[in-house]
């Protein structure tokens, strides 16, 4: 040993510190990986809905099928102001809450059918040649500028009349001619989308448990329950094992072989204090009043705290089809709440991938 020099025993032992930090750092992330998975074994898919119109009523579904732009029809229609060609949503006109898309396909015609209490129901049809040849329009969808088509001047009176504000109704182009990048950041692949008309990403899935922990604060203060339809989801799922158990998931499996990225938590806005029964704002804005208690954290990638409930995921394989009481399962969890884009759960990712 004294022979050799102290420089040389001193970078030995640094390297060989980093050498053994590096393998328990790599021995935790599997131990991580591998509890949140004996966790959450028994995770199953409750619930599917679609809203085919943009911030109007929900279609459920016993079993859905995937397309690169979410599940099909999940918000492939929206409701534009005549004035600005922004979004009209609920948050401004909760009474749209109220309207109740149907869609329909046959023989290569789509119908759609808007129903609001006290009118008439309202029947769009179209084909892939109508699309084709409709009026180009571009649409405000948040910061989004979207091209789309726009529908009959027959659809905008009944909306018009419905909502109480000069609009008209949009399709998208169509799933395969429909271009919506996802943000930068958030794609598993080159060409993943943020979806037809939805705020940012193609689904957007909650816990039943979550659910129910919020709704015994409700109750705790005298307030009502409010139904899972408040936060609009496409994917519901049963038996996590904690209350909000998804803030750290990362990538998870639906069915046999559909696999979802986790891309953030959901932020919420003022949509949940719509009952979407009676299309009316609740009056001491809850549930959201009671969220802020305790569901206020400040994301990764946010400057400032939100209120969060759900995931928002971004599919890997953009065919195939999932079903209620399809099992999930969690293939990686996150390195902490609401760090689903963070570096260190994307290196986790990768070697929960390795391990499979």
């Amino acid at each position: 040993w004294r022979y050799i020099p102290v420089r040389m025993l001193s970078t030995g032992i640094i390297l060989a510190v980093l050498a053994i930090s590096l393998v328990l750092t790599a021995l935790a992330l599997v131990g991580k990986i591998l509890v949140s998975r004996s966790n959450d074994r028994f995770v199953r898919v409750r619930n599917l809905y679609v809203y085919p119109v943009k911030s109007c009523g929900a279609t459920e579904l016993k079993e859905a099928e995937i397309t690169r732009l979410g599940l099909k029809w999940d918000r492939s229609f929206v409701v534009a102001d005549s004035k600005s060609n922004e979004m009209v949503s609920q948050r401004k006109y909760p009474k749209m809450a109220l309207i109740q898309p149907t869609v329909e396909e046959k023989d290569g015609t789509i119908t759609l059918t808007l129903s609001y209490p006290g009118q008439s129901p309202h029947e769009e049809k179209l084909t892939k040649a109508d699309i084709s040849s409709m009026p180009k329009v571009e649409v405000k969808v948040w910061k989004d500028v979207i091209s789309a088509v726009r529908c009959s001047s027959e659809a905008a009176q009944w909306l018009t009349k419905v909502i109480g504000v000069e609009c008209y109704l949009v399709s998208s182009l169509g799933e395969q001619a429909h271009w919506r990048p996802a943000a930068d950041g958030y794609k598993t692949h080159e060409g993943d989308q943020a979806g037809a008309f939805s705020d940012g990403f193609p689904f957007l899935l909650a816990s039943q448990e979550s659910l129910d922990a919020l709704n015994a604060k409700l109750k705790m203060k005298g307030e009502l329950v409010v139904p899972m339809d408040r936060f609009r989801p496409n994917i519901v799922v049963k038996n996590v094992s904690e209350p909000f158990a998804e803030d750290y998931w990362a990538q998870i499996q639906i069915g046999a072989s559909t696999i979802f990225r986790v891309a953030k938590p959901c932020s919420r806005c003022s949509m949940p204090t719509v009952d979407q029964k009676i299309g009316q704002r609740h009056p001491k804005n809850e549930p959201s009043r009671t969220l802020k208690t305790f569901r206020m954290f400040r994301w990764v990638k946010s400057t400032k705290e939100e209120v969060y409930f759900g995931q928002n995921l971004i599919c890997a394989k953009k065919t195939g089809r999932i079903r209620v009481d399809d099992p999930v399962k969690v293939r990686c969890v996150a390195s902490g709440v609401g760090r689903q884009n963070s570096i260190m759960t994307q290196i986790m990712v990768t070697v929960a991938e390795k391990l499979l």
